[in-house]
């Protein structure tokens, strides 16, 4: 049986995905696989991270979660691709039997991705089977996908077989999969609930969860004053690459930011591989009203390689630790919006509440702009000439000078972005026009509403 309708499998060319694993890891596969298969696999592995979160939340909750999740499911559907592609696939010379594979045949050892991924949802207290159930969701998936695939590749006299074959070993994949799992995850749980830094997180949590804590007893635990003033900061890698790792990154970057602020104590939490949340204790009178602490690190601090924060509001006591928290998580959900590798919520706080629930806030900015929330970079130059006219109250020397354009540009652009707003609306002088233009950008794609 051929197995060559595997390598003719093709990404959708409407859909753009990039992929979640690093660069050196989707070269190799598309060596192995070629690029057209590595395509399609990165495309079900994103829409398989879709149904999961769609099914099971949990395994959601930021931007970190959600890219450990999609290095996990793209990992795992390459690998499935290999195992069919080979003539006879086996056990892996090197892998050693484990007590949860005894019932199953070892069809393939889980991938790096795949391991640790499970670590870290057993160190979140995400469910055993909450985690299999995923893996149930994917692997269902999959086969789907396959079977398409199967149906449109494959000749129709052989289509039978060649689905059997899948399926039976899909099968034997998921199953050995799970069981693999299952171990692995009950592993790290015990070694986790035996530590010191679960101790931590569990007082993190309660006090994340707004859940009453003993102040003295966790500042004593935590090694942290939970009665200052506190500045939160959500901080995360885009680029894994270099030679540091992820977790070095981090702890550099907080490090420097703590020595800039003169911050009296810093507490780091991991909250994944590439995230970590951090709370910084500030003096209460230096605290700003208005973001003065992103400003002046902005301006003390080199941009540090791969590594991007989001700073939420200075706010007191335990109820105010939570309080910065949750603004910095906002502020990390747009701060890619804002090009700018430090984001303080006081800047987006307008954007991160109206886009709070993407579809709703997408909703009102098409119909409050019509034809003005259109895609492209000509329509979004427009939209970005008028938010500025209207925010420097419609002086066009202000605006010109601001955009660093002349100020015929801006007539010409405000004028052309008033003809493609509804009739309705103009002239140019509503609140709603001027919060649609200042969240326009900020939505996430549809594909994207899993990725705050």
């Amino acid at each position: 049986m051929t197995r060559r309708w595997l390598l003719r499998l093709r990404p959708d060319p409407h859909r753009t995905v990039e992929p979640a694993l690093p660069p050196a890891v989707v070269e190799a596969a598309a060596e192995a696989l070629g690029t057209g298969p590595v395509g399609w696999a990165v495309q079900t592995a994103e829409a398989i991270a879709t149904d999961i979160l769609d099914q099971v939340p949990e395994h959601g909750g930021g931007r970190g979660p959600v890219s450990t999740l999609r290095r996990s499911t793209e990992s795992a559907v390459l690998a499935a691709l290999r195992l069919l592609v080979s003539p006879s696939p086996s056990p892996s010379p090197s892998s050693q039997p484990s007590p949860s594979s005894r019932s199953s045949r070892r069809v393939a050892d889980l991938t790096d991705e795949t391991l640790e991924g499970c670590r870290e949802f057993a160190r979140r207290g995400i469910t055993l089977d909450q985690v299999l159930r995923g893996v149930r969701l994917g692997h269902a998936r999959l086969a789907h996908e396959l079977a398409a695939a199967i149906e449109e590749h494959v000749p129709a006299e052989e289509r039978l077989a060649e689905l059997r074959r899948v399926n039976d070993l899909l099968f034997a994949y998921a199953d050995s999969h799970a069981g693999m799992m299952a171990e692995e995850y009950v592993t790290e749980r015990d070694r986790w609930r035996g530590s010191g830094e679960a101790a931590r997180r569990a007082i993190v949590d309660d006090v994340l969860a707004g859940r009453p804590v003993d102040t003295r007893n966790a500042t004593r635990r935590l090694r942290y004053d939970l009665s200052r003033t506190h500045l939160a900061a959500v901080l995360w890698c885009d680029d894994t690459d270099g030679g540091l790792t992820a977790a070095e990154r981090l702890h550099r970057t907080a490090l420097a930011m703590s020595r800039a602020m003169a911050a009296a104590g810093v507490l780091l939490v991991p909250a994944d591989n590439t995230t970590a949340w951090v709370w910084f204790a500030v003096a209460a009178e230096d605290a700003p009203a208005r973001g003065g602490y992103p400003r002046d690190l902005r301006d003390r601090l080199d941009r540090p390689r791969g590594v991007r924060a989001a700073l939420g509001p200075p706010a007191a006591g335990p109820q105010g630790m939570r309080r910065s928290h949750l603004g910095a998580l906002q502020a990390a959900r747009v701060a890619p919006a804002t090009g700018q590798w430090l984001c303080d919520y006081h800047d987006v706080r307008l954007a991160a509440l109206v886009t709070a629930e993407p579809e709703h806030a997408r909703w009102f900015v098409h119909e409050v702009l019509g034809p003005l929330a259109s895609e492209g970079d000509r329509v979004r130059e427009l939209r970005e000439t008028l938010r500025v006219y209207l925010a420097e109250e419609r002086s066009l020397r202000a605006a010109a000078d601001r955009l660093h354009v002349a100020r015929n540009t801006v007539t010409y652009r405000v004028k052309r972005a008033e003809e493609l707003l509804p009739a309705a609306l103009t002239p140019v002088a509503s609140l709603e026009l001027r919060v649609a233009l200042e969240i326009a950008e900020h939505l996430p794609k549809p594909a994207d509403r899993h990725r705050p």
